[in-house]
């Protein structure tokens, strides 16, 4: 009974394996065939929900198995939302660059846009989030609000 019990326990762990190997493959020829994620935030004072946003986003990168780049345009905030934004910066699965503009207009984010979009490569999928308007923050993956 115990050498037929250990042989299933091998073909169990053998099936598992197979299933991770395959996964992993799949996984590797879809984030070729996908394009990269390219977030803009705009903020203002967003000192209490930069760090969490950031670390979704983080986090995000790392179970698609590629870097989510994050572009923080930020409307002179007077706490420490910059200063959060830089510290977790050097996370794995994101690459953060960061921009302080003394007023984000409509104007300002459609010149931004523009010259974004000639500096965009073609494999990249931007997205732009105003977390100044309510609701906006719904669109970055694993935040609910």
């Amino acid at each position: 009974m115990f050498p037929y019990m250990g042989w299933i326990l091998f073909g169990y762990g053998l099936a598992a394996a197979m299933v991770h190997l395959v996964h992993g493959q799949y996984l590797r020829m879809q984030s070729r065939t996908h394009k990269r994620l390219h977030y803009v935030l705009v903020t203002h004072n967003h000192e209490q929900q930069m760090e969490w946003y950031l670390r979704a986003l983080s986090w995000y990168g790392q179970w698609r198995g590629n870097v989510v780049k994050v572009t923080v345009l930020d409307e002179e905030s007077e706490d420490n939302t910059l200063a959060i934004a830089e510290r977790l910066g050097h996370q794995n699965g994101m690459e953060l660059k960061l921009t302080r503009l003394a007023a984000v207009s409509e104007e300002d984010m459609r010149r931004y846009m523009l010259s974004a979009e000639e500096q965009q490569d073609e494999g990249e999928h931007r997205l732009y989030i105003d977390l100044r308007s309510p609701g906006e923050a719904n669109k970055i993956p694993y935040v609910q609000v």
